[in-house]
């Protein structure tokens, strides 16, 4: 079991990795060139934090259709078909010529862009042992970073001779390529009947139920913010360059394809309530020394310590899951947890946005972030362990 058993099957790896890694970078492209857009379309920071947030409402709305779509078609053509359209949207974003209908474009990226995560969750679950899903999971949002790290490049260096609209017009172009080849290598399970979510399924009345949600509302919240304001932040507030902020973004991003899999086999062999507390203290920690305003190189080292601990909770937050709640239930539960997520990256990115217009920085910001990280921490200390 483990890693050996997870690559057998490299099909599934590749097309869930290539789905999530175009998803990456449809969701960050926009924020490398964040300053460019800001003064094209005289936006405020509070405005500027739309653009993520309008993205975020409809991924939130989107959860549940797409979920039907899943268990109706399956994960392969709901994934292939959300890649699809949330490239075409970004292209679409590229002829934005105000803030309003930026953010509907921003809209319906997300709503569209809504069947690629929870549908691969669906299909780790049926394609691997529970001793393998926390690894399977990894590898798969290995694609994640990945796509953080060619967006942080590729989109400021094409901005510059071709400006920020055509860099990406040109990222949702590759996006409709992507998705025909992701629909090449995924493959449904035979004999995997769809479970279609029943209320009487939902857990409501237990608490760890509850204490997930909110940990996921954080999780996804906290990572979003880090993707939408730190490439301004680093050029605002420690004066980097085009390049050198790349740079920092990438290694935000590199530590993520170490960590998204370092930390799903870890939680495999220790557990995931242990790896998920120390994750998000850790967490709590960096996000506070960051605000100190330390230079280079310790900077870098903290960008990276970051990108590390926020994916390294990521896989276990799922593959806790079905040891809580059953694994018959996962995918209803998966998909709720996954929907306080979507709503935490809805609600953080433009609330630092508005507390950096309301008190000319952002310090606030940083600190509540980091706050929000220790009170998960101390709520995974009351979840129950799993499979007890």
């Amino acid at each position: 079991m483990g890693l050996r058993s997870v690559l057998k099957k490299p099909g599934i790896i590749f097309g869930g990795f290539l789905g999530l890694a175009t998803l990456s970078i449809m969701n960050t492209a926009y924020t490398n060139v964040l300053d460019d857009i800001k003064n094209e379309l005289v936006l405020n920071y509070t405005w500027a934090g739309a653009l993520m947030s309008g993205y975020f409402v409809g991924y939130t709305l989107g959860q549940i259709p797409w979920g039907i779509i899943s268990d109706r078609y399956g994960s392969r053509r709901a994934m292939t078909l959300s890649v699809l359209g949330v490239s075409l949207s970004t292209l679409l974003f590229g002829y934005s010529s105000n803030i309003q209908i930026a953010v509907a474009f921003r809209f319906l990226s997300g709503l569209l862009g809504a069947g690629i995560f929870v549908p691969s969750v669906k299909l780790v679950s049926s394609w691997f042992d529970s001793e393998e899903r926390g690894t399977a999971l990894g590898l798969l949002n290995i694609g994640g970073s990945t796509g953080n790290i060619a967006a942080s490049w590729a989109v400021p260096l094409l901005s510059a001779s071709m400006s920020w609209r055509g860099s990406l017009k040109l990222m949702g172009v590759f996006g409709v390529c992507s998705a025909m080849i992701s629909f090449y290598f995924l493959k449904d399970r035979d004999g995997v009947s769809a479970r279609r979510m029943n209320l009487n399924d939902i857990p409501y009345k237990v608490p760890s139920f509850w204490y997930m949600s909110f940990v996921q509302f954080i999780r996804l919240g906290s990572y979003y913010t880090f993707i939408a304001w730190m490439p301004l932040v680093l050029k605002e507030e420690y004066g980097l360059s085009i390049v050198a902020t790349s740079g920092a973004i990438s290694l935000l991003n590199l530590a993520g394809i170490v960590s998204n899999p370092v930390g799903g086999i870890v939680a495999d062999r220790l557990g995931e309530k242990r790896v998920l507390m120390a994750g998000f203290f850790s967490l709590s920690l960096f996000i506070l020394l960051f605000t100190f305003g330390i230079g280079s190189p310790v900077l870098y080292g903290l960008v990276f310590l970051l990108g590390w601990f926020i994916n390294f909770t990521r896989s276990p937050a799922f593959s806790i899951i079905p040891g809580l709640f059953g694994a018959e239930t996962a995918g209803s539960v998966s998909g709720i947890n996954n929907t306080f997520a979507s709503f935490g990256a809805l609600v953080l990115p433009f609330v630092l946005g508005y507390v950096r217009d309301v008190t000319n920085s952002y310090t606030v910001g940083w600190y509540s972030v980091a706050g929000l990280a220790l009170v998960a921490s101390v709520l995974m200390y009351f979840v129950a362990d799993p499979d007890s």
